[in-house]
């Protein structure tokens, strides 16, 4: 669920939504390729609230544990949004992966070989 609040600051961490249809963060530097949104979609947060999209863009991340560059497409930036979310059926979908999840953690896999990617 998205939360947002007023005041300006945000958490920088990156969370997993399993009910979100996009990524989004509410810092534009995290967008590494970037284009003003020009669409008529907006965001519903948790609270019911109504949140503009400002740009969207790509991004990549390199796993600390493999070789694996993860896409991160159609990320959306949210400057309202207070934390970072993750969509994770478009992660999934779009880097070729399953996340298993576990009581206190969860991994990332890769569909074709089952190898823990993060």
């Amino acid at each position: 669920m998205y939360e947002s609040s007023q005041n300006t600051t945000y958490d920088d961490q990156w969370y997993l939504d399993s009910g979100a249809t996009n990524h989004l963060t509410p810092d534009l530097s995290n967008l590494g390729s970037k284009s003003d949104y020009t669409g008529q979609e907006k965001i519903t947060i948790g609270n019911g609230q109504v949140i503009g999209i400002n740009h969207t863009g790509t991004s990549y991340f390199l796993t600390p544990m493999s070789s694996k560059i993860f896409t991160l497409k159609d990320l959306l930036h949210v400057p309202q949004a207070t934390k970072n979310m993750l969509s994770v059926s478009k992660f999934c979908r779009d880097n070729k992966v399953y996340i298993e999840f576990h009581t206190h953690h969860c991994l990332v896999k890769s569909q074709d070989s089952k190898e823990t990617l993060l």
